[in-house]
């Protein structure tokens, strides 16, 4: 008779996003922003037409002002996904 297979040992989960101090200021622009983009076009529903360049100026923004959180919203989001496999699987 076989042994039955072993399961490998659970990882500990991580703290959720909520903990990650470091990135916190990072997401609350990026809610800011987007509620911004969100409002201007239900204010403005003329610039409809305008929304390509809006959103080009909309991630030069994030861009600029998300750059000095690169490493840690990339650390923050290499545990996310370590902690929750199926993200990944998407």
């Amino acid at each position: 008779m076989s042994k039955p297979a072993k399961e490998p040992p659970m990882k500990p989960r991580l703290a959720p996003l909520d903990e990650y101090i470091e990135v916190q200021p990072a997401l609350r622009m990026v809610r800011v922003m987007n509620r911004f983009e969100a409002e201007v076009l239900r204010v403005m529903p003329g610039l409809g037409p305008f929304y390509a360049e809006l959103h080009v100026a909309y991630m030069e923004i994030l861009n600029e002002e998300l750059a000095s959180y690169a490493l840690n919203l990339a650390l923050a989001i290499t545990e996310l996904e370590d902690a929750y496999p199926e993200i990944d699987e998407e």
